[in-house]
């Protein structure tokens, strides 16, 4: 038997009372690492999203002999730069989920990655896929563009990148399949961000076109500030647009906030920081010219701040101001 005097244990004679502990301190140690593994197991399925199963689903095994060639791969908000290091912020900058990796190959043909982004909200799945708008348009989804080997699309609440390492005719019928075989099981279509139908059709260069929430964004499209002058966060809604009119190329970014008084912040910091300039009453332009000899202007209204920038003469700021304003007051009445 074993006599605990103690802390420490006195093993009486004979070997099987020596094998017995032996035997319980084995079955102790299988004890402690079975609920270490039942912990760790549980633990990794509370960060793997559910939804993630179905785009495991929908997505084939294999296609005209691709072939699956690894493990799927879930990333989260938690560990999103273990995937894509450097990249990671354009999608923290939206309510981005998770993103669900698949990747296929075949003998020496090149090899593909299908990548199909959660987002909280149609309208965020739409920002997305606006961040980069190079290629040529494709009927897929509810917007799509392909360049190279990269097709990208979005539908309702998610955004999809399919990618080759190389582009090969086959390659590229293939990559189509893929992409219409999610966007077919994508059911449903998400609205638009409302925002897009206050911009002025009339000039609009619609691959300019961006919508998003946060500093970040703004500046790797429109290099405003280094400082975040008009208070964007996770609860304002952009978008930015550059026009063609006349032979001038102005920009017009439209924010609106959770209220009018951030609305008044934000246009109060801007003149008196950017344009140098005393503020103006709600429902007033004013503009100032800028280094490089162009104007640019502010304009509130409730809780929608509206800038324009790059333009000449003044009256252009003026002109896009008005009606972005009277387009605002259409939809209040």
């Amino acid at each position: 038997m074993i006599i605990l005097i103690g802390e420490t244990p006195y093993i009486n004679k004979g070997g099987d009372v020596i094998k017995r502990a032996a035997v319980f301190f084995a079955l102790a140690c299988l004890v402690i690492a079975s609920v270490f593994l039942v912990s760790k197991s549980r633990s990794q399925e509370n960060r793997i999203p559910p939804a993630a199963s179905t785009f495991a689903s929908i997505i084939p095994q294999e296609i005209s002999g691709w072939k699956k060639s690894r493990e799927d791969e879930v990333f989260t908000r938690d560990n999103i730069f273990d995937y894509i290091d450097g990249a990671g912020e354009i999608y923290l900058a939206y309510d981005f989920r998770f993103v669900f990796v698949r990747e296929y190959g075949k003998g020496n043909a090149p090899s593909m990655v299908v990548e199909i982004y959660q987002m909280s909200s149609p309208g965020d799945a739409f920002g997305v896929f606006t961040q980069d708008t190079d290629g040529d348009e494709v009927k897929m989804g509810q917007g799509a563009l392909y360049a190279a080997g990269l097709l990208r699309f979005w539908k309702n609440t998610i955004f999809v990148r399919i990618l080759a390492d190389r582009e090969t005719a086959e390659v590229k019928r293939v990559i189509m399949d893929l992409g219409a075989a999610i966007a077919k099981a994508e059911a449903e279509e998400g609205e638009m961000p409302k925002m897009l139908s206050l911009l002025p059709p009339e000039g609009l260069e619609a691959k300019t076109l961006r919508y998003f929430h946060t500093l970040i964004s703004l500046n790797s499209h429109y290099y405003l500030a280094s400082a975040n002058i008009l208070g964007l966060s996770p609860e304002t809604s952009a978008v930015l647009a550059r026009y063609e009119i006349a032979g001038e190329k102005p920009h017009v970014l439209l924010v609106a906030y959770p209220s009018a008084g951030g609305a008044e912040s934000a246009y109060t910091q801007f003149v008196r920081t950017y344009l140098k300039e005393k503020p103006l009453p709600e429902g007033k332009t004013i503009a100032a010219k800028l280094e490089n000899e162009k104007y640019a202007s502010a304009f509130r209204q409730g809780r929608f701040l509206i800038l324009v920038m790059e333009a000449a003469p003044p009256s252009l700021c003026e002109r896009l101001s008005k009606d972005i304003s009277s387009r605002l007051e259409g939809k209040n009445k």
